[in-house]
């Protein structure tokens, strides 16, 4: 309030209340406008997209690089949540197939530390979230695991989702599916059983 009291002081002793609470009103609307544009931590996002925690940054499936980041990926988030299966014998079957495809020399040693770097990085991301292994994310784990395991490396990277876009006067939604109160709170329910 020192800015209001020296304003006041400068517009001299006349200055009513009503104009003094006017003013500091402005500035704590300013302030809080300021602050929440400059922090999306407060719930305002201008982000396009939102990748989960642990997903290699945003790749195109068309990217030469995508096949050994989504294989890798699997493997090294298939071997945090208990699967079994042999994650060596998946990245030698893996290394050969892009052999077979006529990968050599510098494309496959580029392939070998992509896919290598990728798993080191996923596993360091997710070894210490006691909670990362959830139903959902098993059901997503298991099917690409099924897949490459069975030599079809086909990637399957996740997309961005689009998050809503707040301002000053509200959010609007940028998700494709109307808000349903039903699946909101099966979702509630099953996220949280013991309610």
């Amino acid at each position: 309030m020192r800015v209001v009291s020296t304003f006041a002081q400068a517009t001299g002793d006349g200055m009513d209340r009503f104009a003094q609470a006017g003013i500091a009103a402005l500035l704590l609307v300013a302030t809080a406008l300021q602050s929440g544009c400059s922090n999306s931590s407060a719930g305002l996002t201008t982000s396009s997209g939102l990748l989960p925690t642990d997903a290699p940054t945003a790749v195109s499936l068309d990217d030469p690089m995508a096949r050994p980041i989504a294989v890798s990926w699997t493997s090294a988030r298939a071997k945090r949540c208990g699967f079994y299966f042999d994650p060596a014998k998946l990245r030698t079957n893996y290394l050969a197939y892009e052999a077979k495809r006529g990968a050599t020399g510098e494309q496959y040693a580029k392939i070998e530390k992509t896919y290598d770097t990728t798993y080191r990085v996923t596993s360091e991301k997710i070894a210490l979230d006691a909670d990362y292994c959830t139903d959902r994310k098993g059901l997503e784990i298991k099917a690409d695991l099924e897949r490459y395991l069975q030599a079809d490396y086909t990637p399957n990277l996740p997309k961005p989702k689009p998050l809503a876009s707040c301002g000053f006067w509200g959010c609007t939604s940028s998700s494709d599916a109307p808000f349903s109160d039903k699946k909101f709170w099966d979702d509630q329910q099953k996220n949280n059983p013991k309610r």
